[in-house]
Parts: C-alpha cells; structure tokens; sequence
C-alpha cells in the first residue's frame, strides 16, 4: 500500500528539518570553539597556585571583553503575534550599553489584525534605542507571521537554515552578544542548559496538561530562589519569563508565588 500524500510530504519536510539541524548544530560547534579560542584565559605560573571556585570573583566570571563583530550578522525573525517574543526586547535593554540590537517591524499577509499586546510590544523595541552612538550593531527584521509557537530565525535567506523556538533565538545571541551575558561562561552552564530547554517545551507543547507539567518542573528548578541568575538578570530568568508569559492566559492558575516574583522581577529591570 502506498503512502498517502501527506505522509510522503511530511516525510520530506522532516528530512529537510533534520538536515537543517544538523547544519545549525555544526555552525553552532564551529562558533563556540572559535569562542572558546578567542577567551582562553592564560595559563598560570607554576608557582602560582590555582583559585578556588569558591573564591571566584564575578569581576573574574563577567569579564568584559571587546564584541567580535564577525559574529554579528543581520537577520530575520518570524513570530506570532500570540507568541511575542519578549527575550528579543530584554536583550535589547540588557545590552543597551554595549551592543544596539537594531528591531524594524513589519507584517505578513496571514496576520489580518495584531493584538493590542504585539502593538505595544512592537512600540517597545522599535522606539527604544541606546543613548551611546558608535556602538557594534545588529539589524533584526521582525515580521509577525502565522508561525504558531515556532518562532524562527534566518540568517541566511539564500540558504534558509532557520533557528527555530525563541529559547534557541537567545542561545545563539548569548554566544555572539557581549561576552559578559553569555551564560556559557557560567559554571553551572549544564542546569542553565536544562532550564532553557524546559522553557522551549513550555512554550511548544500543545496540550494543556502537558503544559502544566513542564510549568511544575520549571518552579521545582527555581525553588525558593529569587531568579535563576542570583542576583543578576540571566538569560535563564529571560527565557523564563517570555514563556510564562506566552502561556499564562491557559495556566494563570498555575504559577505559584515565587515564579510570579520573578516575573515581576525581571520585568521590572528590563521591562517586558
């Protein structure tokens, strides 16, 4: 029996998907030694003895270093207007001192109407600019599109290798941003990792239930915590926040006392 048509093109698509992955996962490889490279610190005198963990400065963890401007490129984000990307304006005012992350708004033919809360959030990003003239730039088209809870990311239009979900939007814009905000550089980079990848299934499981789960084990990883970032902003307490924010309409009930604190938190610093 042969395959229906809709079997054989979901077929097709997934294969392309997956060859798109596998090329963005190269490229992210690529971009992270090339990192890694560039920030190796020096390695210290013998008779030099080596600090503790403990006794690691955040000066030392934070180092501000210079942007390397090969890794800014403009590009393209595809997102619902139900499904605001709210990372890309935190970044935005994270980043207000050292990088202009530049947002133009535009909308496709399968959004007829935007929501009162795309509108604000578009007023938001695209008025709000740095202070400092001068400083490393990107340009980032945003265009409201019937997308679902996939938003996408092309850098390469020719090529079309999208980077899609927010959370992986803010992964890949950690590693090219200033140094100081990569979370790479954390040494708890493991649980930042498993926390982003919980916000990224918040968002994009499609039933209720199994929304509500991914809500439970996201508040068991912030515990009694104050953030994520202890006493900074992370991009952890970023992607936490623009999910819960994506999702709260259905699970409003749900979101206990603490993770509403830090809601409140990180909007109040970078006003999302």
């Amino acid at each position: 029996m042969e395959d229906l048509p809709e079997i054989q093109a979901l077929a097709v698509k997934q294969e392309k998907i997956l060859k798109q992955l596998a090329e963005l996962r190269e490229q992210l490889v690529s971009m992270r030694t090339d990192l890694k490279l560039c920030n190796k610190p020096a390695q210290p005198s013998a008779i030099q003895s080596a600090p503790s963990k403990t006794s690691k400065s955040k000066s030392d963890t934070k180092k501000i270093e210079p942007i390397n401007a090969s890794y800014l490129q403009d590009f393209v984000v595809n997102a619902s207007p139900e499904n605001i990307p709210y990372g890309l304006l935190a970044l935005k005012k994270l980043w207000i001192d050292r990088l202009n992350l530049q947002v133009e708004c535009f909308t496709h033919s399968t959004i007829p109407k935007l929501s009162e809360e795309a509108i604000n959030f578009q007023n938001q990003i695209t008025s709000f600019e740095p202070k400092r003239e001068n400083l490393p730039r990107i340009m980032v088209t945003l265009i409201w599109k019937n997308v679902g809870t996939y938003t996408e990311m092309i850098t390469s239009p020719t090529a079309y290798v999208p980077i899609c979900g927010e959370v992986n939007i803010l992964r890949f814009l950690s590693r090219c941003g200033p140094s100081e905000f990569n979370y790479e550089r954390n040494d708890d980079v493991t649980e930042a990792d498993s926390i982003l990848d919980t916000c990224y299934q918040l968002i994009n499981k499609q039933n209720v239930t199994d929304k509500k789960q991914v809500l439970k084990t996201l508040s068991s990883k912030l515990g009694k915590t104050a953030s994520f970032g202890g006493d900074e902003v992370s991009l952890c307490d970023i992607a936490a926040t623009s999910a819960i924010k994506q999702v709260q309409k259905a699970l409003a009930k749900d979101i206990n006392p603490n993770m509403a604190k830090l809601i409140g938190r990180v909007s109040a610093v970078v006003g999302i």
